[in-house]
């Protein structure tokens, strides 16, 4: 299991060598969007493999899924890279894509949802069970339990 933050490092190199490949990505990833892309990888890996991808739990938030360590590290950048990777990040990157089967999960995952804008990725997770049963249990003091996510991820998200 990794750390939060190795997976967000992933996203980030991923999503910045994309926009250097593509020209037509010109949306720079945002600490919305990347903790959007975190509670779908995270799901994604217990659904199929009932195992967490990531050590911490995600929080219901007013804009979503979050995970704490990431706000924290993030906090106050809208957007969040530069186009200047890290010599951790990219040392993150290659550890998990030398991983076969996280590197699967990340994969599916940006490929399904890393061209949506933060905003819809916020809104489709606001239709969603996980999100919607903590939210209402806790307005924004409730973390999103495993058991709900992987029961809402097998039945809407993945094929298991």
């Amino acid at each position: 299991m990794w750390n939060a933050n190795q997976v967000a490092n992933w996203f980030l190199v991923k999503h910045s060598s994309v926009m250097q490949l593509d020209e037509a990505v010109d949306e720079n990833l945002t600490q919305m969007k990347l903790h959007k892309l975190m509670y779908y990888a995270q799901g994604v890996k217990l659904a199929v493999f009932s195992e967490r991808l990531f050590d911490e739990e995600l929080l219901a938030w007013a804009h979503g899924p979050v995970v704490r360590s990431i706000f924290s590290r993030f906090q106050g950048n809208r957007e969040l890279e530069n186009n200047l990777v890290t010599e951790e990040e990219l040392n993150d990157y290659r550890a998990i894509t030398a991983n076969i089967e996280d590197n699967m999960v990340l994969e599916a995952v940006y490929d399904k949802f890393g061209g949506f804008s933060a905003g819809e990725l916020r809104n489709m997770t606001h239709n969603e069970t996980p999100w919607l049963e903590s939210w209402e249990k806790g307005k924004g003091k409730s973390s999103i339990s495993d058991e709900s996510i992987i029961q809402y991820f097998r039945d809407n998200i993945v094929e298991v």
